[in-house]
């Protein structure tokens, strides 16, 4: 790794540990044995250093999600992506399963992932503004992407008709209440994916039509 990467790398644990508030230039700086004035050479703020890891964690996660056929519009109010509805217009109950945990798995195992998310967990009780990116990552992406992709698969006689923004949040809240009991309680791992996995073959009986 360059020095940039490097000091990326160190925010990152930094945030993740401290939030943005609580972690200073100093922090960052001493752990890689270079001085404040140093970091001000590659970052010229806090502030940019936190911007640039957001970017960069955005990238991954929309490179992810692509890869389970999830594509969230740019504006948040797109048209569901075509290929999405065929792949979930057509999913096994495994299938369904399995995508929902290799998402649960991804944000709870890999490091990176799991650095961000408690970043952002922490942060958003530090500033309105952390506290409304964190929303928006975890809350109201997925739960608008979740809507617009039932509404289609209703529309398509292939779930059961109802209240797409309602089933969106049967949907995704327990697994959003499962991945924090294993995020407190990281021996209960195993206990929470069986439920997570219980959950999504449950409510997929409970909706599809065909």
């Amino acid at each position: 790794m360059n020095t940039r990467e490097l000091i990326l790398e160190e925010a990152l644990k930094q945030f993740s540990e401290k939030g943005f508030a609580g972690a200073s230039m100093q922090d960052i700086a001493k752990p890689l044995g270079i001085t404040k004035a140093a970091l001000y050479k590659h970052f010229a703020s806090k502030q940019q250093l936190f911007d640039e890891i957001i970017r960069a964690s955005e990238a991954r996660f929309q490179d992810f999600f692509t890869a389970l056929s999830v594509h969230f519009p740019k504006d948040g109010q797109g048209e569901v992506n075509q290929t999405d509805v065929a792949v979930y217009g057509s999913i096994t109950a495994e299938g369904l399963c399995e995508s929902v945990l290799t998402f649960v798995r991804f944000s709870m195992e890999d490091p990176y992932s799991r650095q961000v998310r408690r970043m952002l967990t922490l942060s958003q009780f530090q500033s309105g503004e952390l506290g409304a990116l964190y929303t928006k990552r975890y809350a109201e992406t997925m739960l608008g992407y979740d809507e617009r992709l039932f509404a289609k698969l209703m529309e398509l006689g292939v779930i059961r008709p109802g209240d797409p923004k309602t089933l969106a949040l049967l949907f995704y809240a327990p697994v959003v209440l499962y991945m924090g009991i294993w995020d407190r309680e990281p021996r209960r791992a195993a206990e929470c994916e069986t439920a997570i996995r219980n959950h999504v073959q449950q409510f997929f009986a409970m909706t599809r039509v065909r």
